[in-house]
């Protein structure tokens, strides 16, 4: 006996509608109360959608096609909103647990999970502090969560039935293009299933009609970012994985972690797989297709998990709810105390997450893996509220700095924290992501003697090369004080400030990421 029954298949929201409903409430207040958190990145997207709604296209500084976006859907997105005239960043937040909601009641819907079957699935996904914390962080993961979700449950029908109609494979192609354009490294989740159905369907012309759609629909924006930006890919491929990856050991450590903190680890202890019938082609192949994208997705995850941005274990949680629906539907008989067990697991994991970190690591501590790294894991949902005010009252008293200087230039500022720019919609903006070219790498120092105002982050590894480099200009004094100074408890006590001259070093970045730069 499985945790579905056939014949309730169709009506799971009748049956256990308290259930449903107390969930998602608690989902809801989950992310209430992880509001304060939103990551730096989410407005880098922010600015984007600024500048399209403002008809200067979909740029980060006029003028530069360079695409530091990591994800387009969410970028168009917020682009979408911003015509529409509400705040972008803001606004996709609002609407953010709506399509995490909308993706947990469509697999609810369509694999007929009940019961405590239901309660075990809800706590490992929904309950989890992680998928909360990133459902309101502002960047794509929501989206992809929605996605990935939907897809996993229309993989379950077609498994049980053994048989893909062209207009399920149609469904499957959009999914999979769509989180193609959410997330590209989401091909190795997909990618592998999609190819085994169709080695055994490919005699069937619908199923060659569906894969052709959605290469089509991914294809369009690799094809518009060749053309506009010069490159298919944005900076973070070059900048996180080529050129200023962490040590591989920092993923490790992540996904290891992961594995533990989420509770996938345990429940796998419970998993009893039912042998596939030989006489089924496509449940084996969707069987031997997910097999390879777990193995493809590992590997990935053991290099890019660990990577800066990816802290709070963002890599994962896009797929956390697929991974729980599947693994719960494995699990035979599942007692009322399992679900109890997983439910109090992730009620001590909400309190690690809101009072101690957003990124806790406890395996690190361990022997091999005390070498690693965990980005920001004594940093709370707070501390991110603090970062942001702040960086939001900076944004407005350099602005105010600016219009009492009188100066006739365009002003630019170089940060290190490159959310702030949102704030400072007229100001050119050097920053890591967006100031990347592939014929001049990183021009950090002529960056920053190109600024009139140059950010110190008093917790940045380069803190201190910012205001030694900005400090010997001939514009600042080498003794000048810290502008709008502010001391921050992150990680400690930390000091946050501006240096400003009058009289910056050009430079030029061209206008696409493919070509260079020039400087005096």
């Amino acid at each position: 006996m499985t945790s579905i029954d056939p014949s309730s298949q169709r009506r799971p929201f009748e049956k256990d509608f308290a259930v449903i409903a107390g969930s998602a409430l608690i989902y809801i207040g989950l992310c209430a109360l992880f509001w304060k958190f939103v990551a730096d990145d989410a407005y880098i997207v922010g600015r984007y959608a600024q500048n399209a709604a403002a008809g200067n296209g979909l740029v980060y500084n006029l003028g530069e096609q360079v695409s530091a976006l990591t994800s387009p859907l969410h970028g168009l997105l917020e682009s979408a909103l911003a015509v529409i005239g509400f705040d972008p960043v803001d606004s996709y937040r609002i609407i953010a647990p709506l399509l995490v909601l909308a993706g947990w009641l469509v697999a609810l819907r369509q694999t007929g999970i009940r019961a405590t079957a239901l309660v075990l699935f809800t706590a490992l996904s929904l309950f989890s502090p992680f998928l909360a914390l990133w459902t309101v962080g502002g960047l794509e993961t929501p989206l992809l969560v929605c996605l990935s979700t939907m897809l996993v449950a229309r993989l379950v029908l077609i498994k049980r039935a053994n048989h893909v109609s062209g207009r399920e494979f149609m469904v499957l192609g959009l999914l999979a293009a769509l989180m193609f354009l959410t997330r590209y490294d989401s091909v190795l989740v997909t990618v592998p299933v999609l190819l085994a159905i169709l080695i055994v369907e490919y005699r069937r012309p619908s199923i060659w009609a569906g894969a052709a759609f959605s290469l089509a629909l991914a294809s369009s924006w690799l094809l518009f970012a060749q053309l506009y930006y010069g490159d298919i890919f944005p900076t973070s491929y070059y900048i996180k994985l080529a050129i200023g990856g962490r040590a591989p050991i920092d993923s490790l450590s992540a996904l290891l972690n992961f594995g533990l903190l989420s509770g996938l680890f345990l429940i796998v202890l419970f998993v009893r797989p039912t042998a596939t019938d030989k006489r089924l082609p496509l449940s084996k192949a969707i069987m031997r297709g997910a097999t390879f994208s777990v193995i493809l997705f590992l590997l990935y995850a053991s290099r890019a998990s660990g990577q800066h941005m990816m802290f709070g274990y963002r890599l994962f949680v896009p797929y956390l709810m697929g991974a729980a629906l599947v693994l719960s539907l494995t699990v035979i008989n599942p007692r009322p105390a399992l679900s109890a067990l997983f439910v109090g697991w992730q009620a001590a994991m909400v309190a690690v997450v809101t009072f101690i970190g957003v990124n806790p690591a406890p395996l690190t501590r361990l022997p091999g893996l005390d070498r690693a790294y965990a980005e920001y894991e004594f940093l709370t949902p707070s501390d991110f509220r603090d970062w942001m005010v702040m960086i939001k009252d900076d944004a407005a008293e350099i602005a105010a700095h600016w219009a009492s200087q009188e100066l006739d230039a365009r002003p630019s500022i170089y940060l290190r924290s490159g959310g702030m720019g949102y704030h400072l919609p007229d100001f050119y903006v050097f920053e890591t992501l967006v100031s990347y070219r592939h014929g001049c790498g990183l021009q950090v120092a002529d960056s920053i003697a190109a600024s009139h105002y140059l950010q110190q982050l008093g917790f940045s590894l380069t803190g201190n090369m910012v205001q030694d480099l900005g400090r010997a200009r001939p514009d600042i004094a080498d003794d000048a004080e810290l502008l709008f100074a502010t001391t921050l408890d992150w990680d400690g006590p930390r000091v946050t400030g501006y240096l400003f001259g009058s009289e910056p070093t050009p430079l030029d970045l061209s206008a696409k990421l493919d070509a260079g730069c020039t400087s005096p």
